[in-house]
């Protein structure tokens, strides 16, 4: 079982390593988007003239009737003091072809006195120019800027939606790993007895929360890719999960979460997303549907003035959210007090407001803040910029881990071609105190090979083959806190015939004789174990390096 999840491990990493690397780093970034954003790009979100702010509407009038070709489909209807007022805009439809025209841009940043436009950009763009930076960031993180085609826009976000998936997955299995080996799975090949009362399961589960000091690189790879692994696991699965939410809700946990629990319905979930080239055009005006929304709002005694308005053009809906000015992501990273209309007729669809609903309803709006952090407020934003710099490491250190694997079974074929010299001596040093690790394997020019591999943290097995028979096998086991060194050499002997550089294998029987060699931890420390094997007049070496 264990052999297993190792493969699927490795082979879900490698998947998701990449993918997990950049989403990492750009979350750490984008935490802080819309303050280096303005940070970076003064000239587009500061106010330059002073005066009473225009009326949105004769903002966006403006701005229309100076763009014929483009249509706005989201401003604020408030203005922070000093700061302009970003639209966002979508290209109309040709008349002429019956295709959209082609914009350079899809936000404008105007003076609300004057509605001159301060800048233009596109947003999400692939580009490092200072105005692109952020929003570039932004979709690389939840789309790795997977280009539209077929009319659909979403290919990248539900790529990284199955990322997610696996990413989750993997959490579980990754966190499987880390438990102890039974005694009974890492000492198979030998009985033994210890003088020592054995440690618990959690004691042996101890050493994998930290990272050895003084140890070799690979060593120290491998224990920051554990160790952080663990003690950051339940933010791990957390961002895994909302990733999938965000990504795969209408697909995959929306219907899941309402087979079980009780879950208001989605407003746009009925209806079909038009084509990205054939927008749905609406029948009422933005100030139409504003007079409907406040009157709404003014029933249910909403104390939050209208803060923005959005249409989607390919469902046809109109949002209305409603905050004070600077508070467009709410209390805690939970969305506004929203409002949805149907734009041909004006109904009202439904509404959406936080902290408000059933369980499942509330669960689904916990997604973005706790992903983003910003449900605990700064320090969670901070948290969650330390765990995107957390994910890039993990997804790096595995895959360092997994190439340095590859790189030793590659080196192993190596060793194994090579002559092992005049004498047909081969030489193992084993430089880790207690443990093992793979090293490699030695042979001679007659296919006869010496490996040395892992079996758990405290034992290992030395191997003796020519070509894929087995001729003999000595397991090493030791314990840091015994002063005993248990040796058992199993040997086997094959009757083998050699002829013209072919192994030829007559059926024989096999004959195994174990002796077990009990050495003091001083005389370990101080020499070498000197396991000497003669088959077929080689003789083999196992020395430990002095310390």
């Amino acid at each position: 079982m264990r052999g297993l999840l190792v493969i699927v491990h490795r082979w879900a990493g490698l998947f998701i390593a990449a993918f997990l690397f950049v989403a990492g780093l750009t979350g750490a970034v984008i935490s802080w988007d819309h303050e280096l954003d303005e940070w970076l790009n003064p000239d587009l979100f500061e106010a330059k003239l002073g005066g009473p702010p225009l009326p949105p509407f004769e903002l966006v009038a403006r701005f229309e009737a100076a763009n014929p070709q483009a249509r706005v489909t989201y401003f604020p209807l408030s203005y922070e003091p000093g700061k302009t007022a970003g639209l966002f805009i979508q290209p109309r439809v040709n008349p002429a072809t019956g295709r959209l025209f082609e914009l350079n841009y899809n936000q404008a940043y105007l003076e609300p006195a004057t509605g001159e436009v301060r800048g233009e950009r596109y947003w999400g763009r692939i580009s490092l120019d200072r105005r692109d930076i952020l929003p570039f960031l932004y979709k690389l993180h939840y789309s790795m800027h997977v280009p539209d085609f077929f009319g659909f826009d979403g290919w990248g976000i539900w790529l990284m939606g199955i990322v997610g998936i696996v990413w989750m997955f993997d959490c579980f299995v990754g966190l499987w790993l880390t438990f102890p080996q039974s005694k009974r799975g890492a000492t198979s090949l030998i009985a033994v007895s210890s003088p020592h009362r054995e440690k618990s399961w959690l004691g042996r589960w101890a050493p994998a929360w930290r990272i050895k000091r003084n140890a070799s690189a690979y060593r120290l790879n491998f224990d920051v890719h554990r160790a952080f692994g663990l003690w950051t696991w339940l933010f791990l699965l957390i961002l895994a999960f909302t990733s999938i939410s965000m990504n795969l809700g209408d697909e995959v946990v929306r219907p899941a979460l309402s087979k079980v629990f009780s879950l208001t319905p989605d407003v746009g979930e009925s209806r079909t997303p038009a084509p990205i080239d054939k927008p749905i055009s609406p029948q009422l005006s933005f100030a139409s549907v504003l007079n409907i929304a406040a009157a709404e709002a003014a029933k249910r005694a909403w104390q939050e003035p209208l803060g923005s308005t959005f249409y989607n053009q390919q469902t046809g809906i109109y949002s209305v959210s409603f905050f004070e000015a600077g508070e467009e992501h709410g209390s805690g990273g939970m969305e506004p007090k929203t409002l949805y209309f149907d734009g041909k007729t004006g109904a009202m669809l439904g509404d959406s407001i936080p902290w408000a609903g059933t369980a499942a309803d509330i669960f689904m709006q916990l997604q973005f803040p706790l992903h983003s952090g910003r449900i605990a407020g700064l320090p969670g934003r901070i948290l969650l910029s330390l765990m995107g710099l957390v994910v890039a490491v993990l997804s790096l250190t595995g895959i360092v881990i997994w190439f340095k694997k590859r790189l030793a079974r590659m080196k192993r074929v190596e060793y194994g071609n090579a002559a092992v010299g005049a004498t047909g001596a081969g030489y193992v040093h084993v430089l880790t105190s207690g443990s093992y690790r793979f090293i490699g394997s030695l042979g001679d020019e007659n296919g006869l090979r010496l490996g040395l591999s892992e079996l758990g943290e405290k034992a290992a097995l030395l191997s003796v083959t020519r070509g894929a028979l087995p001729l003999g096998r000595i397991a090493l086991l030791s314990w840091e806190s015994s002063f005993l060194l248990v040796v058992v050499i199993i040997v086997g002997v094959r009757r083998m015939l050699y002829r013209g550089g072919r192994l030829g294998i007559r059926t024989g029987m096999l004959f195994r004789s174990v002796g077990t060699v009990l050495f003091s931890r001083n005389f370990w420390q101080a020499g070498m174990l000197d396991a000497s094997y003669y088959v077929r007049h080689v003789r083999l070496r196992v020395m430990r390096a002095k310390e």
